[in-house]
């Protein structure tokens, strides 16, 4: 009778355990399909090795090169020359295969780069870029592919640095919640990617003048991920201003990836966007989750 009640006790729990591997792999399902612009930078080809590991063998990973942006002649203002698109796809298809990764390739030289990579990566769960190499304030007066993609978000977003201690960019990831309605989702889709990454997660909060306090659901949101990680979790509580917080906390603790929730403001509310100042200021890769990608 002993025996048999222990063998139905790991049957429920092995069915438990795969049940909770289903739900990991939907919730953070949309990381497996990846669109990644490159343009011959560096920048780029670090986008191309996070956007990999990201994808995985399994995954789906499309390599971009938009040459063409418009203009008075056709080729005008390029950052990539037509000429040089086939040459930058190749070398970024051979950092992907270092990783076992396979690709598919696309080249575009009509219309303008923002907005061919925008209307592409509305078909692909995330859209990767190497992080912006002018300052936010340039990208707001003559425009910019990670400030244009921030804002309109066609889909999750990475923007890609190196890691500060040149290890994996994915291994020491802090989450940003406001601890508002939505962001127990954003919890929970941070917990599963450290666990499939077997990364560190903090979960920090900034209650300021932006963001009432909620404790009860940061207190919740604070057992979960301590219970999902264990001596992999930490939690940071720090009153200030969200953008300035998450930067310097992020540099302070060595942060790999920034991992936030974009409320998708529009029009002028879109220009204090925490998220997209993020995607400028951050010291590391930053991850851009909308609504829609956390179920």
């Amino acid at each position: 009778m002993s025996v048999k009640s222990t063998d139905s006790e790991q049957h429920e729990a092995d069915r438990a355990a795969r049940g909770s591997a289903t739900t990991a792999a939907s919730r953070i399902g949309v990381l497996t399909d990846v669109l990644c612009a490159v343009d011959g930078t560096h920048l780029a080809y670090d986008a191309v090795r996070q956007a990999a590991a990201l994808a995985g063998p399994d995954g789906r990973l499309t390599l971009l090169a938009a040459s063409a942006s418009g203009g008075s002649g056709r080729y005008h203002g390029a950052r990539l020359a037509p000429e040089h698109a086939q040459t930058v796809l190749e070398a970024a298809q051979r950092l992907a295969g270092e990783l076992g990764v396979s690709c598919e390739t696309e080249v575009e030289t009509t219309g303008r780069v923002e907005q061919v990579v925008i209307e592409r990566a509305s078909g692909h769960g995330v859209l990767a870029l190497g992080a912006p190499s002018m300052s936010r304030l340039a990208h707001l007066l003559v425009g910019g592919l990670a400030t244009t993609a921030a804002h309109t978000l066609p889909c999750a977003l990475l923007v890609a640095r190196r890691p500060p201690s040149g290890g994996r960019f994915d291994e020491r990831i802090m989450v940003a919640s406001d601890a508002l309605d939505h962001s127990d989702e954003l919890v929970d889709f941070a917990i599963e990617l450290a666990r499939s990454r077997g990364a560190s997660l903090m979960l920090l909060h900034a209650p300021g003048p932006e963001y009432a306090f909620h404790p009860t659901r940061l207190q919740a949101q604070s057992e979960r991920v301590r219970e999902g990680l264990g001596e992999r979790a930490s939690i940071c509580v720090e009153p200030g201003h969200a953008l300035q917080t998450i930067v310097q906390t992020a540099a302070a603790q060595g942060t790999s990836l920034i991992v936030l929730a974009s409320a998708r403001a529009s029009g002028l509310h879109a220009l204090g966007s925490v998220s997209e100042r993020v995607v400028h200021d951050a010291p590391c890769s930053v991850l851009v989750l909308r609504p829609e990608d956390l179920g």
